[in-house]
């Protein structure tokens, strides 16, 4: 039966009614986010009556609401729930407002609709990196994109970096990910091509992550794929191993939610008493092998009473209230603009994005207007100018020699059937033969290089595991013209 009024039934015991609105506007809120839908239709036939339910769970694409109806497409073509409006009798959601409920009646059909924002599972989220089709940014911690996604909103709002065109990798508790884990899929993503960019951003709190980029705002592993270690704010100079919460004041580290809790430093408590250093019945109890400038965000606790206290007996002590405020919920208070969180400054993370900017110009510079003509040969043109791009791949120990060979030689020979340019690279004890097809291309180039020495070739050496070890430029100076012309007469 049609009812009369919309919202005229009794809700589900865990929701609250609201107007389609309102429900229209949190569905906005799942755009581009993965979401579980379960259907439950129920159809009644004169004596007969039937129940199906289904379920079905996929990213959103993108969520076209109209006057008429409902669409909601996903990532992939088969993905999509399409709702006429006018047989929609009821909407609800939950009180944290992750989830609604559309209760649809047509044609002797009653169906109840949730949709809720949904988190995937570790391989699903993992095969999302791989199939992204934008560009992204995938970081160690699973604050740290909620740090970098609030900063971003908060400088486009004063019309800054709103040229950036990356999006976060959003996970929270189900992956693990750490550096180690991060690293690994960073070199996975770089043995295959992207055709956007993937930047992985490691916090500076790992000596091995930052020998690997010592000297570099920045690494190009291949593929379209870099990474970088966060850059080191100038209050942070002299305590550089640091975490993304760290790029934020130590006052605006402390600062306390409604329940009286908030994030502490190592270096705010006792090293013999693990009491807190100014204030009463505060302790910490693992504060073994950390450093002062270590953030804790749990097992701080306040006991009723600090006398008689002894680390002996301070484990065992039973009326203690933890008063650490988790990183996450940390994050999730800026993020969501609660009070006062919502007072702590970004300016810091210029320096993220600054060096991601570096990036978009290092990554337009590798790709725009560059053409393959041989394997891992590209040719690209600098306005009149035009630079072979060489990329090899050898053993680690041989990509070092490479690197730190002060003395480099590099000697041009043709093969007997002239159809390969093998370029014979000896650096110290290390020789290797590069090939390179013999095509049109490459003897224009060649020809360009005859006649004007700044037409260059540079030379990438990457390890196996396709890092990019180092980078020279051959043949240079006013004598590579002839070298260049040297080529040419030995191929014809």
């Amino acid at each position: 039966m049609k009812r009369n009024e919309y919202n005229s039934l009794n809700s589900d015991i865990r929701m609250q009614k609201i107007p389609l609105l309102e429900a229209e506007n949190i569905l906005q809120s799942f755009n581009n986010k993965w979401i579980y839908i379960k259907l439950i239709s129920n159809t009644s036939i004169e004596t007969e009556n039937s129940q199906i339910a289904m379920y079905n769970k996929f990213k959103v694409r993108t969520i076209i609401i109209n006057n008429y109806s409902i669409l909601i497409y996903g990532i992939e073509d088969d993905d999509r729930l399409v709702l006429s409006k006018d047989t929609l009798i009821q909407s609800e959601c939950t009180f944290n407002k992750d989830e609604i409920k559309l209760i649809q009646e047509a044609n002797k059909t009653f169906n109840e609709i949730y949709i809720k924002d949904y988190l995937p599972n570790a391989n699903q989220r993992f095969d999302e990196i791989t199939n992204y089709n934008k560009n992204l940014i995938i970081t160690e911690g699973k604050t740290d994109w909620k740090h970098l996604e609030n900063a971003l909103i908060e400088f486009q709002k004063q019309n800054k970096y709103n040229d950036l065109d990356f999006e976060f990798f959003k996970y929270d508790e189900e992956v693990r990910m750490g550096n180690d884990t991060l690293m690994k899929i960073c070199k996975y993503q770089a043995l295959f091509k992207n055709e956007y960019l993937k930047v992985f951003v490691f916090d500076s709190d790992a000596p091995d992550i930052n020998k690997v980029h010592k000297g570099s705002k920045f690494l190009y592993h291949g593929n379209n794929i870099y990474s970088l270690i966060l850059p080191i704010p100038s209050h942070r100079k002299d305590t550089p191993l640091i975490s993304i919460e760290h790029y934020y004041k130590d006052d605006e580290i402390k600062t306390y939610d409604e329940h009286g809790r908030r994030l502490y430093l190592v270096k705010e408590f006792d090293k013999v008493s693990y009491k807190h250093l100014t204030k009463n019945k505060i302790y910490f109890l693992d504060l073994k092998n950390k450093e002062d400038n270590h953030i804790i965000d749990d097992k701080v606790f306040e006991l009723e009473s600090d006398e008689n206290i002894n680390i002996q007996n301070l484990f065992k002590y039973r009326n203690k209230k933890n008063v650490a405020l988790t990183k996450n919920s940390f994050a999730l208070n800026i993020l969501n603009k609660v009070k006062p969180f919502d007072k702590i400054s970004v300016e810091t993370f210029k320096l993220f994005f600054d060096v991601l900017i570096e990036i978009e110009k290092d990554n337009s510079s590798r790709n725009d207007d560059s053409m393959e003509i041989s394997d891992g040969v590209y040719l690209k043109k600098y306005d009149d100018k035009s630079v072979l791009h060489i990329h090899f791949s050898i053993k680690m120990e041989n990509a070092l020699e490479f690197k730190n060979s002060d003395i480099l030689s590099c000697s041009p020979i043709i093969s007997e059937d002239k159809g390969t340019l093998f370029l014979v690279i000896q650096a110290n004890q290390f020789k290797c033969d590069i090939p390179i097809t013999i095509n049109e291309h490459l003897i224009k180039f060649l020809y360009a290089k005859s006649n004007n020495f700044s037409n260059s070739i540079e030379l990438h050496i990457y390890n196996e595991n396709n890092e990019n070890i180092s980078n020279k430029v051959l043949f240079q100076g006013s004598n590579s013209s002839n070298i260049a012309m040297g080529i040419i007469f030995q191929q014809l």
